[in-house]
């Protein structure tokens, strides 16, 4: 039987186990160094989706703290961030809708549509070009196509049961996609617009990260407390490197390290990039969840604690926690590089743009 992702019960829960949490009290320093905030300029930032307080949190990496909040759709999860960080792209699954926001040359953002996208919209993820945006739609179990120029949607592929984490190889030929309820992987030709072909994998596979080096494909199993190496050429895979409960996201780093977020265990495992064995497993945060590599650090968000947290890549411990918006999740690539600007067909006038 399909498993739903029902928002409102999550939350209620969380807010239970934050009763009996020591935790308790990092949703109100949140609040109160959000309200002190001020925007400004600054490279990278980091975008992450709140889901607790439907916004989103623009985070200065440099000086370790929100420099903005958006108001974003309802309920938001996924994030996509631009080539040339112009553009960041969030999914509000319970607004059925997807945010699109720009941040101008001064470093100001604003949201300029929110564009529907099916009954589920969860992981949200670009081409290389970030001309096409591709929506996983968990209810309707197909990925939604959409033109990121014009803002249209172009078409649907279908794929296995509840499409969530998604990932491109760097030539744009084809889009992975992991199916939580099918244990399974679909390889989508990405100009054929079809799957063409199904990579079992562990059980309940959420999250999904390209390693263009290998090349290789890392995909957290949630249920099964694992994560399956694949080989993209052969479609086959190759490892399953045991982690701690409910692996939730993958993230690589410059020098070859490995990071897995385990959601229910409140850590981080490390492994070797080249051996595959198992660096360390660091106590990081509540529940963490979305994660990426940027600038000799690892940033997780932690959805318990409504924190960013910074994991120094090399010590591999806990260098800084900062407080975000409540809940937050961050799935998918939330750190925007030094802003270049976008390709011209992307900044044309749009009718669906406000």
């Amino acid at each position: 039987m399909r498993q739903h992702v029902n928002f409102k019960l999550a939350l209620t829960l969380r807010s239970l186990r934050q009763q009996a949490s020591r935790r308790a009290g990092a949703a109100h320093a949140c609040l109160l160094l959000l309200a002190l905030a001020t925007p400004t300029r600054a490279d990278p930032l980091a975008y992450i989706t709140a889901q607790g307080a439907d916004s989103l949190s623009i985070v200065d990496l440099a000086q370790g703290r929100v420099v903005d909040t958006l108001k974003i759709g309802k309920k938001p999860a996924g994030v996509a961030v631009a080539p040339g960080g112009g553009r960041i792209y969030a999914t509000n699954p319970e607004g059925h809708s997807f945010s699109v926001i720009e941040r101008a040359e001064n470093g100001a953002h604003r949201v300029i549509a929110e564009i529907p996208a099916g009954a589920g919209p969860l992981g949200i993820a670009l081409d290389p070009q970030g001309k096409t945006v591709f929506v996983a739609d968990w209810y309707a179990d197909e990925v939604h196509v959409f033109d990121a120029a014009t803002l249209k949607e172009t078409g649907a592929i279908k794929v296995g049961q509840s499409p969530a984490g998604m990932a491109s190889d760097p030539e744009g030929r084809f889009l992975y996609v992991a199916n939580r309820e099918s244990d399974t992987v679909s390889v989508v030709d990405i100009f054929a617009r079809q799957t063409v072909a199904t990579i079992p994998v562990g059980k309940a596979p959420f999250g999904v990260t390209y390693d263009p080096e290998g090349p290789r494909l890392f995909v957290a199993n949630v249920q099964s407390g694992d994560v399956s190496v694949i080989d993209p050429t052969t479609r086959q895979e190759t490892r399953r490197l045991k982690v701690r409960s409910f692996p939730y996201a993958i993230a690589l780093t410059p020098d070859g390290k490995i990071f897995v977020t385990n959601q229910h265990d409140d850590s981080v495992t490390v492994f070797d990039g080249d051996t595959l064995e198992e660096l360390k497993t660091i106590e990081a945060c509540g529940y963490p969840e979305g994660i990426l590599a940027a600038g000799g650090a690892v940033y997780v968000a932690c959805w318990m604690d409504d924190v960013l947290a910074r994991i120094d890549a090399k010590t591999l411990a806990v260098a800084q926690k900062i407080p975000v918006a409540a809940s937050p999740r961050a799935f998918g690539v939330f750190v925007a590089p030094a802003l270049t600007p976008p390709p011209a067909e992307t900044r044309q006038k749009n009718p669906a743009v406000r």
